[in-house]
């Protein structure tokens, strides 16, 4: 019995459906994603560009203040204040998005909004301006180890109004998830 033939375009077609499916998976590998050890929680947000982290400047007086990084125009900073023994994600959403309304630049209350992201992972978003453009504010919430609430906060300097409509999209599927 003669070796069966190959057709020769199947090669091809394999080769094509393999490089769509790499393709496919780094596009998922990007995106901002970092882990802090203690209290263990993963931070992941797909529509920023992953930003190299380093000890926050103020950690040593203020250890609640952990991480930050910034690459034109998005800056990060990872803070992790203390919580009441027991602090769901949501208690500690609450906590942290009650206190935003006293932070320098923030609008009121009612021109931020508040949504929940996934079980573990809440969202505070409003704009602040600046000449000649726009400061765009995410505060991504969560609690970890018992002991921690969450809050990374993201901003993006723009001068494009347009980029109002797209930070939505680019936050909604951040997640914070216990390591």
């Amino acid at each position: 019995m003669p070796p069966a033939r190959i057709p020769a375009k199947l090669p091809l077609r394999f080769l094509g459906a393999a490089l769509l499916l790499c393709a496919s998976l780094s596009c998922r590998a990007e995106g901002f994603h970092f882990e802090v050890d203690s209290p263990g929680f993963r931070i992941t947000i797909p529509g920023i560009p992953q930003l190299k982290m380093s000890v926050h400047l103020k950690n040593a007086s203020q250890p609640h203040l952990r991480y930050l990084g910034s690459a034109e125009p998005y800056a990060v900073a990872v803070i992790t204040p203390a919580a009441a023994e027991g602090m769901t994600p949501l208690e500690c959403a609450v906590a942290v998005a009650g206190t935003l309304a006293a932070r320098s630049g923030t609008p009121p209350s009612s021109q931020v909004l508040k949504t929940r992201l996934d079980s573990n992972t809440f969202v505070a978003i409003y704009a602040k301006p600046l000449a000649p453009g726009v400061q765009l504010n995410a505060h991504i919430l969560s609690a970890a180890g018992g002991r921690y609430c969450i809050e990374v906060h993201v901003t993006k300097i723009s001068i494009d109004e347009e980029d109002l409509a797209s930070w939505f999209t680019e936050v909604e599927k951040a997640s914070i998830e216990p390591k």
